[in-house]
């Protein structure tokens, strides 16, 4: 997330997130995102405890592209393994998300990326501003 501006969303190919498919989405997909907006040097990375995000391949690239500056399990800045996400995107942008997201039925799970997408795009600078201020 930028100060007005959400990265994605990204859909998975595969039912679960491992650590190979997880690092083609950061090399592949997020970094050429965070490049685009010249925040590769600025940006701190934030990742939770999961085991995908834990692989040593993984924490050797980000060591790499965020040196110093990345929060998460074996990382430089320390985050517990079972620890909550307490961040506004948790506690607050996520849920709001669904809210709109789940407001009806949905058929499949074509319409479902869909909704997700549409939901993304349309959330207001106003709202990304708000949050991102709140986080520092």
């Amino acid at each position: 997330m930028s100060k007005h501006r959400l990265i994605g969303p990204f859909f998975f190919q595969e039912d679960t997130v491992f650590a190979k498919n997880y690092l083609e989405m950061l090399q592949g997909f997020f970094i050429p995102e965070i490049r685009k907006l010249h925040k590769v040097r600025s940006a701190v990375f934030q990742q939770d405890g999961a085991p995908a995000h834990f692989s040593l391949d993984v924490r050797h690239y980000l060591n790499n592209q965020f040196p110093d500056r990345w929060i998460g399990r074996g990382g430089p800045i320390r985050w517990a393994p079972r620890s909550p996400d307490l961040t506004p995107l948790d506690f607050y942008l996520w849920g709001h998300l669904k809210n709109n997201v789940y407001k009806s039925p949905i058929k499949n799970l074509d319409e479902l990326k869909i909704r997700i997408d549409n939901e993304v795009r349309s959330i207001s600078k106003r709202t990304l501003s708000d949050v991102f201020f709140q986080i520092l």
